[in-house]
């Protein structure tokens, strides 16, 4: 009887595979997609409110292939519009474009196994920064319930011009991500997302803020939409003397995110 229940998993979670990796919006699950099929998916980010005016939407259109049981890999064409101010009277828009290609190795399944994990790195590179990220992905489905967790860390180098001369900044950020999310029949569900963004400049831990908000997914035969929206609750890393709860130097108020996905 184990053996069969051992044997259904498997097979419910190989199915599930064939449709989706993903049911969240930010954090990661260790499922890939089987070898040959691709996902084309489209990513919308709006991203509102720091201390002065400040709005920006950030867009991805990504190319998805399943290269064997367990690994997969992506490339991306990353654009970005932001319209800000310095101080308030006049305002500024800038755009940027960008690439990126990403790797998933899946060590474990969520369903058959303990708990699900993966290994996950994605570089890109715009011409004045490149960006080198990897992840540890764990997750675990009990019945219409799935629970995911991401450790993230980032290495970024930024060439910057300063008094003639060209220098490099970097920058070592850690995240946290964690999610739930209660399916709600056979196409749905309904969810809850937390970030946790640790920057680190030059090897200065500067400031650690919380994210945290609902996320939807909904899905078809062969396509699915994720919906979160994630507004900033406050810094637990202060700097000296500050009275400010939230950081609105390099984060927002909130983020917004749709992400749109049909494979074949």
């Amino acid at each position: 009887m184990k053996r069969l229940i051992l044997l259904l998993a498997i097979v419910l979670a190989g199915q599930q595979s064939k449709s989706q990796d993903r049911v969240f919006t930010r954090t990661y699950q260790s499922n890939v997609i089987p070898a040959g099929a691709m996902e084309l998916e489209y990513w919308n980010t709006l991203r509102s409110g720091r201390t002065h005016f400040y709005n920006a939407i950030d867009q991805r259109l990504e190319l998805e292939l399943g290269l064997g049981k367990k690994l997969q890999t992506a490339f991306y064409i990353n654009f970005s519009t932001v319209a800000f101010s310095p101080n308030d009277s006049v305002i500024f828009k800038d755009h940027s474009i960008s690439f990126s290609n990403e790797w998933k190795l899946k060590l474990s399944d969520p369903v058959a196994n303990t708990i699900g994990t993966a290994l996950y790195f994605e570089f890109g590179f715009d011409g004045q920064e490149l960006e080198l990220e990897g992840k540890l992905i764990l997750d675990k489905q009990i019945g219409k319930n799935i629970f995911a967790a991401n450790i993230v860390g980032e290495y970024e180098m930024e060439f910057e011009a300063e008094d003639g001369e060209i220098e490099m900044e970097t920058e070592t950020p850690v995240e946290l991500d964690l999610a739930y999310m209660r399916l709600l029949g056979k196409s749905a569900g309904l969810g809850l997302e937390i970030r946790n963004h640790n920057e680190i400049k030059q090897g200065e831990w500067e400031h650690s803020a919380w994210f945290a908000g609902p996320s939807f997914h909904v899905r078809g035969d062969n396509w699915f939409i994720n919906l979160n929206v994630l507004p900033q609750l406050f810094n637990a890393k202060k700097e000296e003397g500050s009275t400010e709860n939230l950081v609105l130097d390099e984060h927002e108020k909130v983020e917004a995110r749709l992400l749109l996905s049909f494979s074949f």
